[in-house]
């Protein structure tokens, strides 16, 4: 199993935008900052030997969070990331079967998060994260 741990209060836009008619520039624009976010927070870089695999997006959210399915763009996103930096080999059915996506609204007034490795702040009580868990799908 590999888990990677990345802030995403930057990077938190919508599938909506997609829907509306967002120029292809600004969405390579932004495909191009989630892989840099991905060269930086998905360290060490870990090699899937075992396919297929599932993949499932857990989005923590402090801020206003995203519908679910709005997290869909920002999950394929990283998905392409992972596969630019050889975690994933392809991202087709073959390699990736299943994919899941999760939103958790953290209150902020009655929690502070400790985010455990390579990620978010030690303290990330203000900030929206992702983590990503890759296992073999069964």
């Amino acid at each position: 199993m590999i888990v990677y741990r990345i802030p995403i209060s930057g990077l938190k836009k919508s599938t909506n935008k997609i829907y509306a008619g967002e120029h292809w520039s600004k969405r390579k624009e932004f495909k191009d900052s989630v892989l840099s976010y991905a060269v930086h927070f998905c360290r060490p870089v870990q090699r899937v030997d075992t396919y297929p695999v599932e993949i499932r997006y857990k989005f923590f959210f402090t801020s206003r969070p995203l519908d679910s399915l709005n997290t869909a763009y920002l999950a394929k996103c990283f998905e392409d990331a992972l596969h630019s930096l050889g975690v994933l080999e392809d991202d087709d059915p073959k390699h990736v079967a299943k994919s899941c996506l999760e939103v958790i609204k953290i209150d902020k007034k009655k929690t502070k998060t400790a985010v455990v490795g390579l990620g978010p702040a030690q303290n990330a009580q203000n900030e929206d994260w992702l983590e990503i868990t890759i296992k073999e799908y069964n």
